[in-house]
């Protein structure tokens, strides 16, 4: 190669190399903005990053629950084919960290948190659609108890179908079914469920808190200047043009919630900081421990298959 080329060739690296070097990263897609300049979500700003804070802790001390009961896993089985166990808890290991899997929870996971929080409300409209039927028939019974307890039953065997419909696990043990039996299907099914939910936890949902815990913390200043701003506003609305005694009261009312979201910021903040500091070591620690309890789990499974010992990993 003559030397004319070769600087030739150097300086169109060196070109390309300028360019890969001074572009930015490529920011996520869809790329969503941050909901602090809100003055709905900065009021709630203060309860939202403290139960944030509280389910990480949750879901951590769920997650160890469930782990420290994986060496009760095969004496709940009356002489099933391991080998089929093996694969199921396998299967639901590697589900639990799958996006079908992972996409299904957060369905799941929404679903929860609007029923929990309107509970009350469709509890108290399905008893009186009941009521209702009870008393056209001539009947004086009061199923209201009897209704709320059958609705919130029905949901959690609804969830719990609609989560299984999403883990592997459960394909394998329909599979084989008949020759398992009725009693060991039954506990392997849950044993796939809490093997699958904990993977889940450990790999996916702690560290999306973290995320989500961090995005939080950086909104702190804005979220401070949005509620001055939602205040200064509310202000203006009471001394602009002619309110109604009702309109001022109510914004006299967000006016008080503001302050009280305001007046929480500080404490909530410290609380969630606190807390930062050690996500990193407590997650680390929570993937050991399942990836440590799973391990032995399977282990004794395949010595009970008469399998020879799983080849060692590296997470």
């Amino acid at each position: 190669m003559t030397r004319s080329r070769l600087i030739a060739g150097a300086f169109f690296l060196a070109g390309h190399l300028f360019v890969l070097g001074g572009c930015s990263a490529p920011k996520p897609e869809p790329e969503i903005a941050s909901s602090a300049p809100q003055s709905g979500y900065a009021e709630r700003y203060p309860a939202e990053l403290q139960a944030t804070a509280a389910s990480f802790s949750e879901r951590e001390d769920g997650a160890k629950s469930v782990t420290d009961q994986f060496g009760t896993y095969p004496d709940q089985l009356k002489e099933p084919d391991w080998k089929v166990v093996v694969e199921v808890i396998e299967q639901a290991d590697a589900s639990g960290r799958s996006y079908d899997y992972v996409e299904r929870v957060r369905a799941v996971d929404g679903a929860l948190e609007f029923f929990n929080d309107n509970k009350e409300d469709l509890s108290r409209k399905v008893s009186g659609a009941a009521q209702y039927v009870v008393k056209q028939k001539g009947y004086d019974v009061d199923v209201t108890g009897a209704t709320s307890h059958a609705l919130e039953e029905g949901v959690e065997r609804q969830i719990e179908k609609y989560v299984r419909d999403r883990n592997e696990a459960h394909r394998r043990i329909d599979r084989h079914r008949s020759s398992l039996g009725k009693e060991n299907a039954a506990a392997l099914e849950k044993q796939a469920d809490a093997v699958a939910f904990a993977s889940f936890v450990v790999h996916i949902d702690l560290v999306e808190h973290k995320l989500r815990l961090r995005r939080m913390l950086e909104e702190m200043e804005a979220i401070k200047a949005s509620i001055d701003d939602a205040i200064a506003q509310e202000r203006a609305f009471q001394s602009s043009g002619d309110r109604t005694d009702e309109e001022k009261k109510a914004s006299e009312a967000r006016i008080e919630e503001l302050g009280r979201s305001k007046a929480m910021l500080d404490s909530s903040a410290t609380q969630a900081k606190e807390i930062d500091k050690s996500l990193e070591e407590r997650i680390e620690a929570a993937q050991k421990s399942y990836r440590e309890a799973l391990d032995k789990l399977i282990a004794t499974l395949r010595k009970n298959a008469g399998l020879p010992p799983a080849p060692s990993r590296e997470d």
